[in-house]
């Protein structure tokens, strides 16, 4: 399959966007407007291009992407658009679908903004409302106004307000923390796509749990952290920090915690299948319980999420399965994967220290007796002594030989004094455009591990990739692939691979594909983890550390592992003695 290019995930999101908001306007289509905005939820937060899916053939995996969505976003990366988009847009003023992008506008505000005031741009808005015209709309009033000029500002100022996974963590627990420190507070948790462990984040959510809900939001508010307030009520407050964070937070008894906790945890596909199956039963699901029957109904509290799910008659279901991709289902017939934890992993396969192997690119900074003493103290049975393969242009196969072999002496001298611990000779070998490796073979008998990257001509062709990393997966000395799709989160794409070929060469030759944990690659990404799985593929989850704290960005590779339905059984790096294959 071949697609006009340009189609970012952002891109594909606003489009289903704007023909939501049509069909709201419209009034008549309420349900074709939620599902299209279940279908931009789902594109907006994906773990990959919607159109590398689509390539792929399992765009209809995420979430929200039904038949029809399907084949209208198949003649939009075939064609560059749609014509049922055309149809169902025609007649709308221009304006309406710019202004969505500001905080606090919906779509029938905006469409009488463009429409009454024939306003054609943001630029257009910001002025109506200097001129007082907005607040003399009939139904907006000057508090309209002025929340609509603050969200110009918000939207101006916001950039594309997506975290790092590792980022977020860190900001929502150095956060919770300050909030642990009150006696009144029992609990403190992260709530949506942070909780989920979505690879980047939006605004980070916080859930406490307390009978004194006014002094935590005093204390929330106050923090040394803040730069606004945007605002401040009895249950729930947020904050803009000085960083530009934007942080919600809610608090809620303990009798009614464990509702709240789901409720807000989401996805928002997800709730909308647990409230149809409620439905059945005539019950209503909301933040602070069930109800049975109508409005007046008995409500039933919960302390737990266990509890919530349990009146379902459904098993908890983990955070990072709530993405209505068939965790529903799975609980029902009490088929939930057991995933993996964090306390599986045995050992690191790809980590890079500081002996100089004079690298083609990009060294390590970790010392190798370091490397010895943090792997034990993490409970590590084996760890990586590794190095990205010397540079072939300043080598001869000779050369690399003699430097593989002084740093077997490095590793040796080491491990004398670390027998809690096996050091592995490792290199991340180049997997060279010219579809060469960069060692020989009888180097590559040298090593402990050998691990093929693509990390130079990036933008080959799907087939001509393909190739490449296939040449690699079928030498027998190279154990498995490191950050398969290459990509950069906030970054770059990742290359094409066609993975049916990849998965069956994994299969066929004992290969494992690995699950990056380094916070700007989570390579490979949790649909693909799946597909992996289904397919028969092992995977392997490493940090891919440089640096000594890089090792505990192994809890992201796990997030991710556990996004993808991995158990145990699944990751090679879970076995004590590392039983590759």
């Amino acid at each position: 399959m071949t697609s006009p290019k340009g189609f970012s995930n952002p891109q594909v999101s606003q489009i289903l966007r704007e023909i939501a908001a049509a069909y709201e306007v419209k009034g008549d289509s309420f349900f074709e407007s939620r599902a299209y905005e279940a279908a931009a939820d789902s594109i907006e937060h994906a773990p990959a291009l919607a159109k590398d899916l689509w390539e792929q053939d399992i765009l209809q995996s995420l979430s929200g992407i039904g038949g029809s969505i399907a084949q209208h976003l198949d003649e939009l990366f075939r064609t560059g658009k749609v014509s049922h988009f055309e149809k169902v847009k025609k007649g709308f003023p221009e304006g309406m679908f710019k202004f969505l992008d500001i905080p606090g506008v919906g779509p029938k505000n905006a469409y009488k903004l463009a429409k009454e005031l024939n306003l054609k741009s943001i630029k257009d808005l910001r002025k109506a409302c200097n001129a007082n015209l907005v607040a003399r709309l009939e139904g907006f009033g000057e508090v309209s106004q002025k929340k609509i000029l603050h969200g110009i500002e918000q939207m101006i100022e916001g950039g594309s307000g997506r975290l790092f996974l590792t980022e977020a963590d860190a900001i929502a627990q150095k956060i919770a923390n300050e909030l642990k420190k009150l006696s009144e507070v029992r609990r403190v948790d992260t709530l949506g796509s942070l909780r989920r462990r979505v690879t980047t984040i939006g605004d980070i959510e916080l859930a406490v749990q307390t009978d004194a809900p006014q002094k935590v939001i005093d204390v929330f508010t106050s923090l040394s952290e803040v730069k606004d307030i945007l605002n401040k009520g009895a249950i729930k407050s947020s904050i803009r920090l000085k960083d530009g964070t934007q942080i919600d937070l809610r608090v809620q008894e303990v009798k009614s915690y464990g509702a709240l906790l789901q409720y807000f945890t989401g996805s928002k596909p997800h709730n909308i299948h647990l409230r149809e199956l409620a439905m059945q039963r005539n019950l209503s699901l909301s933040e602070y319980g069930i109800r049975e029957g109508g409005r007046d109904g008995q409500l039933t509290e919960f302390v737990t999420e266990e509890e919530f799910y349990r009146f379902l008659n459904l098993p908890w279901i983990p955070p990072e399965l709530r993405e209505d991709t068939g965790e529903i289902e799975a609980a029902l017939a009490n088929k939930l994967p057991n995933l993996v934890k964090l306390k599986d992993i045995k050992g690191d396969l790809h980590i890079h220290c500081d002996f100089d192997l004079e690298e083609s690119h990009d060294a390590g900074r970790i010392p190798i007796e370091e490397l010895a003493r943090r792997g034990i103290e993490l409970g590590y049975k084996y760890i990586a002594v590794g190095n990205h393969s010397p540079s072939v242009s300043k080598h001869t196969q000779a050369q690399m030989r003699k430097l593989i072999l002084k740093k077997q002496e490095a590793i040796d001298k080491v491990q004398k004094d670390y027998s809690q611990i096996k050091l592995l000779n490792m290199v991340e070998v180049d997997i060279l455009a010219n579809n060469t490796l960069a060692l020989s073979d009888e180097n590559l008998k040298l090593l402990d591990i050998a691990i093929g990257g693509v990390h130079s001509s990036l933008d080959m062709g799907r087939e001509e990739m393909t190739e490449r990393v296939l040449m690699a997966l079928n030498n027998p000395h190279i154990h498995g692939l490191a950050h398969p799709t290459g990509r950069l989160l906030n970054e770059r794409e990742g290359y094409e691979l066609d993975w049916a070929k990849i998965f069956n060469v994994c299969v066929e030759n004992k290969k494992f594909l690995e699950i990056n944990a380094f916070y700007k690659r989570l390579d490979l990404h949790d649909i693909l983890v799946r597909e992996a799985i289904k397919a028969g593929v092992k995977l392997a989850v490493n940090s891919d550390a440089h640096d000594l704290p890089h090792l505990d960005f192994m809890k992201y590779g796990v997030s991710v592992a556990r996004r993808g339905w991995a158990e145990k059984k699944d990751i090679v790096n879970t076995h004590p003695t590392l039983l590759l294959f």
